[in-house]
């Protein structure tokens, strides 16, 4: 299961993005509409951004610290970076 704006690493290092995609039953009497979530591959350009953001948050882990990354969803190219919980007190 996947969420809308989802950043995912495929099995072959690429990485990938869900986004919400509606579709509508145009030109039936019952024009329906309906939403699904599409996984598309990134581009060259942000897959090299993840794949640093990747090894940067990779300290962040190695420390305890739990760390999530988003892409915007307005498709600028820019990251957003969240801390789940209280963070450890890190050592100076």
């Amino acid at each position: 299961m996947a969420y809308e704006g989802e950043l995912v690493k495929m099995e072959n290092g690429r990485w990938r993005a869900s986004s919400g995609c509606s579709i509508v039953n145009a030109g039936h009497q019952d024009a329906d509409e309906y939403a699904i979530l599409v996984a598309v591959e990134l581009d060259e350009r942000y897959q090299d951004v993840l794949d640093a953001a990747e090894k940067s948050l990779e300290s962040y882990r190695e420390r305890g610290i739990p760390v999530q990354i988003k892409l915007d969803p307005e498709g600028k190219g820019k990251i957003s970076l969240s801390f789940e919980g209280a963070a450890p007190a890190l050592a100076h």
